[in-house]
């Protein structure tokens, strides 16, 4: 074959793909850089956000996080200590190690010198847990770590001591006592996600959207009566009569108040509701005060109605709120 002839096609001995003509001119048998790596040196391999090509060092990964120390590890991979410390330089602390935490208050221990081999954060946590090994605690005294950590995190997401320990079904006292030792680790922050757990009445309280309204009653109501009653967000003057909140229907709402809806009303000390309807041919105007306490009822800022099945608006009567120190972070 002439010098200036080009073979013919080829292809990558790894991926098939075809060579480039200069590849060929240069007798070429791996079409990139990434597929001359895989064939010698190894396929990627993946352990969590770890990514190497070396099995050992996957190996070493899953050691470190079952406890093992640098020493131990580099005897159970045939490597040199030194080594270890190299990979973990290379791939980084929190891809080998893992994210780990003090084994007694469970504060993390990013930054802490001797992160692969250290289990307590600081010299107390290490003599409190070595106290708890020697003097175990009688067993109405115990407690799981799991259900700490959850009542922990709890507390964090902007949940009340009471609450909590109401929910996960332990002494109001033990939950305080987590919250005096471990609360401080962490910053308080409210957490929408945990609004479910709390009565209904604070979640109503909470709520800041007309539909959010509509479902929490839905779903505490339950299906029943189809009668439409609008709540008129916001509390009024409870003197007014008929007239006054048929005007209030005309010109706050823009709707007719002749058109069969029954609209409810709250007055200022939100002690008394006031409904009003038309019903063959006349109006229908009643008065429910409050015996004990107050109702609940949205405010101005949910918006300026909110229609609701008349079983759901029973429900809402029902409702009280109550005085005193809220289960969630105010």
């Amino acid at each position: 074959m002439a010098c200036n002839e080009i073979p013919q096609t080829q292809e990558c001995v790894r991926c098939g793909k075809e060579l480039s003509r200069e590849q060929k001119r240069c007798g070429r048998i791996y079409c990139s850089r990434e597929c001359f790596n895989s064939v010698w040196f190894g396929e990627w391999l993946y352990y969590d956000a770890l990514k190497t090509r070396s099995p050992k060092v996957i190996e070493a990964a899953k050691l470190f996080r079952s406890g093992y120390t640098r020493k131990e590890i580099a005897e159970m991979v045939g490597v040199r200590p030194c080594t270890i410390s190299g990979w973990v330089r290379q791939y980084g602390k929190k891809n080998m190690l893992g994210v780990r935490n003090c084994a007694y208050c469970g504060k993390p221990l990013d930054g802490e010198k001797d992160y692969s081999s250290r289990k307590y954060c600081d010299r107390s946590c290490q003599t409190k847990a070595g106290y708890m090994r020697k003097h175990p605690m009688p067993a109405h005294m115990r407690f799981d770590p799991e259900l700490r950590a959850k009542a922990l995190e709890l507390y964090w997401g902007g949940l009340e001591s009471g609450f909590i320990a109401k929910h996960l079904g332990v002494l109001e006292g033990t939950v305080g006592f987590w919250i005096y030792k471990f609360g401080r680790l962490r910053e308080r922050q409210i957490n929408k996600e945990l609004f479910p757990l709390l009565p209904t009445t604070d979640r109503l309280q909470l709520t800041q959207n007309p539909e959010e309204w509509r479902q929490i009653l839905c779903e505490r109501a339950g299906k029943g009566k189809s009668a439409a009653v609008v709540l008129v967000c916001g509390t009024f003057d409870a003197s007014g009569g008929i007239n006054y909140l048929a005007t209030l229907v005309s010109d706050m709402l823009k709707q007719n108040p002749c058109n069969g809806k029954t609209y409810a009303f709250c007055n200022n000390e939100r002690t008394q509701i006031s409904t009003v309807c038309w019903r063959r041919g006349t109006y229908c105007f009643t008065r429910l005060p409050k015996a004990h306490g107050s109702y609940i009822w949205p405010e101005s800022s949910v918006g300026l109605q909110i229609e609701v099945r008349e079983n759901e608006f029973e429900y809402l009567l029902g409702l009280c709120n109550k005085m005193g120190k809220k289960p969630y972070l105010t």
